[in-house]
This record gives C-alpha cells, structure tokens and sequence, in this order.
C-alpha cells in the first residue's frame, strides 16, 4: 500500500516539546482498548525526566507539523540504542512516520557507531512486530536474546505486559 503524504517532519525533539508528547503517547495508547494489552490505554505515560533526558542525549525525535504527532526516544544499552517508546497518534498512522523515526534512531546510531537498534514490544498484535520486521528489525529468542533484554521484559511483565507476547528485537546497523 502507498504511503500517504503527510505535513509533518521528523526531527530532533527539543525542550519545549516535552511537554506535549504525554498527549501523543495517550492518543497512540487507545489503540490497546479491547486487545490484551487493555491495560496499557490507562497507563501511566513516559515521566518527563526521561523524556528530557532523551532531549538532553540528543536520542528524542519528534514528528511535528502544526503539532505534535509521533515520537521516539532511545537510550544507550549494551552498545545498542533501545527504543523505550514510539508513539504516532491513530490519525497519522499508517502514513510513514513510525518508519521515519525508525530511520531516524537507526541514522544517528550509525553515525555514531552503535551495533544495532534493540526493543521488545508485544508479539501478537498486529501493528507491532510486523511493523518491526517491515522496519529490518529480526527476533531474537531463546540464547539469541541477551541477558538485558530478557530482564526488560521480566520488567515489563511485572508491569501488566504478558510475558508470553513480548519478544525482543534487533536491527543491526552494520
């Protein structure tokens, strides 16, 4: 399917961005309602220190046009960049954003030498890890998985995610 043209730009978040983005991860969050993740809709958002802190690493990325629409950020973990979160609001889904911040963590840690993008998101739902794999991204399970990978999502299930659909993945960058 083509990608539709959207007004919005990827670019490195600043400052006074932080504040709008809660709104952003809410809107992208409804689309749990009615799945297994239900849970996750209601759920707390990103505090703003780590949001700034991304701001701060240069390792927050905005998709903005007249507002605020997606956003990624990234921390450094294990010689990789893991991707903490990415939200596009449900109106601009589907358009190449999600891909465009992607590319832009997965540009920036090229240029500055990491081995690979990592995450770990929910296996089953359709928008998530097939957007991944479309991305480049490859599963990593059993040994394949690091240590630190494996104790996010240990984390993470004591969060309210189902420890049996979450997965870890990989992009490699080199």
């Amino acid at each position: 399917m083509p990608t539709k043209q959207v007004d919005a730009a990827i670019r490195p978040a600043t400052p006074d961005d932080v504040a709008g983005l809660a709104a952003v991860e809410r809107a992208a969050a409804a689309l749990f309602r009615g799945t297994h993740m239900d849970w996750a809709a209601d759920g707390p958002t990103l505090p703003r220190r780590l949001l700034a802190d991304g701001v701060r690493r240069g390792l927050l990325w905005v998709a903005a046009g007249q507002a605020l629409v997606g956003f990624l950020v990234a921390a450094p973990a294990h010689g990789t960049l893991y991707i903490q979160e990415l939200s596009v609001v449900p109106s601009y889904q589907r358009r190449g954003l999600g891909g465009a911040l992607v590319a832009a963590v997965a540009g920036h840690g090229r240029a500055q030498g990491y081995a690979a993008v990592t995450l770990t998101t929910d296996c089953d739902l359709p928008w998530n890890r097939p957007f991944y794999a479309r991305q480049g991204f490859e599963m990593l399970e059993g040994a394949a998985c690091p240590p630190w990978l494996a104790g996010r999502m240990r984390t993470q299930a004591r969060h309210g995610a189902d420890p049996a659909r979450r997965c870890a993945m990989r992009l490699a960058l080199g």
